[in-house]
C-alpha cells in the first residue's frame, strides 16, 4: 500500500519498506498511518505501542489537535490520560475558551490552572469550588473579586468563609449593592453601620450621580448645537460648489476636470501608500486607528460622524442608569432622605427628556435617505459630481457602521419612578 501510494522512485522508498519490517506490529502501523496522513488511525496504533512512545504520542496530538480522540484511549484515571488533558486545557486557553479549559483542568486536578482559568471566564461559582480545593485564602480571593466589580461574589466569599460581614457589607456598599448590605446589617444587628457606612455612602452616590447626569446634559447639549452647526456648514458648502459651476463655458468644466484628475490622482497615491502602511500595523495599532478614524476636531472631514458617535455614547449612557436610579431613590426614601431623592429623580427625568427630544433632531428621518439625483449624468459636470460625492460620503459610512446613522434603543419598559415621590 505504501508503495501504492508513493510517487517516489523504488530506490528511495524500499529504504523505508526494509524499515518498517524491522518495526514491531502497532508502530509499524503507525508510521504507515501516519506517512499516509491518515492521524487518527496512527494515534490509536501509538497508544498500543506502551509508555516509551507517549512523548512521540502527544506531540502528535498537539501538532494535529487531536485531543478529544486521544482522551479516549486512555482511561481517566492514568498519567497520560491527565497529561493529555492539560494539554487540551491550554489548547483551550489559546482558542479563548477558558470557561472550558477551566473545567478540562479541574477534571484532570490541575486545580492552579483551573482557577486562573474559571476567573478569566467570569465562573464565580466555579472559581469558588477550585478554590476551595487549593485551600486558598478566602479574603484573598475577595480581593479578586473585588477588583473584577463582583462585589456581591466577593461578599458572600467574605461572609461565608472567611466569617468577616463587616468587610463583606463594605465592599456591598462600594458596589452600591445596597440590598444585599442592607440584610447583612439586619442579620448581624449592625444598626450602627447604618449611620457610620450605610447613609453616608448613600448621599456620596447620590451627589455623584447629580454631577455626572449635569456633565452628561451640558455635553449633549454643546454637541448637538455642534452637530447643527456643522451640518449647516456643510449643506452651504454644497452649495457654492454648485453655483461656482458655469453652465455657458466650457473651459471652466476643462480645468475642473484637469484639477479634479490631478487631484484623484494625487489622493490615489496617497491612499496607495496609507492602506500599505496600515496592513503593516500589528492587530493593537489597528484597533487604535480604528477607534480614532472619527475626529471630534472642529473642521475633521468626518465631524459629523464623530459627533453621532458620541452623542449616541452620550444618550445610552443615561438610559442605562436607569436601574441603579431606581434603587438609590428606593433606599433614600427608606432611610428617610425624600428630598435628596426628589431632587435625584426630578434632575433625571430631565435628563431623559432631553435625550428623547435630542433623538428626533439628530437622528432625523432624511439621514438615511440617499439623494435622489444622480451623480453621473450628460449634464454634470466635476463640480457638481464632486459635490454629490460629498454629500453621498457620509451616506457610504452609514452601510459600513449603520448603527451610527440609527438612534439609539431607550429602555422605555423599565419603571425607574417612586410614585410617592411625584
Amino acid at each position: 500500500m505504501v508503495a501504492e501510494k508513493s510517487q517516489k522512485d523504488p530506490k528511495e522508498y524500499l529504504p523505508f519498506l526494509n524499515k518498517l519490517k524491522k518495526m514491531e506490529s502497532n508502530y509499524q502501523r503507525y508510521s504507515i498511518d501516519k506517512y499516509l496522513k491518515r492521524y487518527p488511525k496512527a494515534l490509536q496504533h501509538l497508544s498500543k505501542c506502551g509508555p516509551e512512545h507517549f512523548s512521540e504520542f502527544l506531540n502528535l496530538v498537539v501538532d494535529q489537535k487531536l485531543y478529544k480522540e486521544a482522551l479516549k484511549l486512555y482511561l481517566p484515571d492514568t498519567q497520560e490520560h491527565k497529561t493529555v488533558s492539560y494539554a487540551y486545557g491550554e489548547y483551550l486557553v489559546q482558542k479563548h475558551l477558558p470557561e472550558q479549559a477551566g473545567l478540562v483542568f479541574f477534571r484532570c486536578g490541575a486545580f492552579e490552572k483551573a482557577l486562573g482559568a474559571f476567573l478569566i471566564s467570569g465562573n464565580w461559582q466555579q472559581a469558588l469550588c477550585t478554590a476551595a480545593e487549593l485551600c486558598y485564602p478566602e479574603e484573598k480571593l475577595a480581593g479578586r473579586f473585588a477588583e473584577k466589580r463582583k462585589y456581591t461574589d466577593a461578599a458572600i466569599l467574605l461572609e461565608q468563609y472567611a466569617k468577616d460581614y463587616e468587610e463583606a457589607i463594605l465592599l456591598l456598599l462600594e458596589g452600591n449593592t445596597w440590598d444585599e448590605a442592607l440584610r447583612l446589617i439586619y442579620k448581624y444587628n449592625r444598626r450602627d453601620i447604618l449611620e457610620t457606612n450605610f447613609k453616608p455612602s448613600l448621599l456620596e452616590v447620590q451627589k455623584n450621580q447629580l454631577v455626572f447626569l449635569g456633565t452628561q446634559k451640558a455635553a449633549l447639549s454643546r454637541h448637538r448645537q455642534r452637530l447643527s452647526v456643522v451640518r449647516e456648514l456643510k449643506q452651504q458648502a454644497q452649495h457654492d460648489l454648485l453655483d461656482l459651476e458655469a453652465p455657458n463655458c466650457p473651459e471652466s468644466d476643462l480645468f475642473s476636470d484637469a484639477s479634479s484628475m490631478v487631484t484623484a490622482t494625487d489622493m490615489s497615491s496617497k491612499y496607495t501608500h496609507s492602506n500599505s502602511r496600515i496592513s503593516a500595523r500589528s492587530s493593537k495599532n489597528r484597533r487604535k486607528a480604528e477607534r480614532k478614524k472619527h475626529s471630534l476636531k472642529e473642521g475633521s472631514p468626518l465631524e459629523d460622524v464623530a459627533l453621532l458617535e458620541v452623542l449616541g455614547e452620550i444618550i445610552r449612557s443615561i438610559d442605562s442608569m436607569k436601574g441603579e436610579v431606581h434603587s438609590l431613590l428606593k433606599h433614600l426614601v427608606l432611610v428617610g432622605y425624600d428630598g435628596q431623592a426628589q431632587e435625584l429623580q426630578d434632575t433625571f427625568e430631565e435628563s431623559l427628556g432631553l435625550t428623547e427630544q435630542s433623538l428626533l433632531e439628530i437622528w432625523s428621518p432624511d439621514l438615511q435617505q440617499i439623494p435622489a439625483n444622480p451623480i453621473l449624468g450628460p449634464n454634470s459636470t466635476a463640480n457638481s459630481i464632486s459635490a454629490a460625492y460629498n454629500q453621498q460620503k457620509s451616506m457610504a459610512l452609514g452601510v459600513q457602521d449603520p448603527e451610527l446613522f440609527m438612534p439609539p434603543k431607550l429602555n422605555k419598559s423599565m419603571q425607574w419612578k417612586l410614585n410617592i415621590l411625584q
